[in-house]
């Protein structure tokens, strides 16, 4: 059953904690679209990204915040310092605090991805 996006999942709505993170794709020909997934947790965030062909989430990064991505589907470019890493459906990307990272669409077909973030003694701060 999809999720409704109008209300992100906080620890009170969260019901029983199984939930497909392909209900929270939603795409936009004007940009990137990102759904929060899980949110309000002092200790990690959970948002879906969501990505048409050529459209990118813009190199940044976080000072006190690791990143695990999950590639749901399609595939594309991470950018990691310099260099672009390809990646695909149903491969993770672990992303250290403090390193330089965004990724772009560089399939055919959507790219979507879940974001699990930590959270710093600053909350999430992206920089860049």
């Amino acid at each position: 059953m999809p999720s409704d996006h109008s209300m992100q999942l906080t620890p009170v709505t969260l019901g029983d904690g199984v939930h497909d993170p392909l209900d929270f794709r939603t795409f936009s020909a004007e940009g990137a679209t990102v759904v929060r997934l899980y949110h309000e947790d002092p200790d990690a965030s959970v948002v879906v990204w969501n990505l048409e062909p050529g459209q990118e989430n813009d190199s940044h990064f976080h000072k006190e915040n690791l990143h695990v991505f999950y590639v749901l589907e399609g595939e594309g470019s991470y950018l990691r310092d310099d260099i672009l890493v390809p990646i695909k459906a149903g491969q993770i990307v672990i992303i250290p605090r403090e390193q330089l990272h965004g990724i772009r669409n560089t399939g055919t077909a959507r790219l979507s991805y879940m974001a699990v973030t930590t959270y710093g003694p600053d909350g999430y701060v992206r920089m860049g």
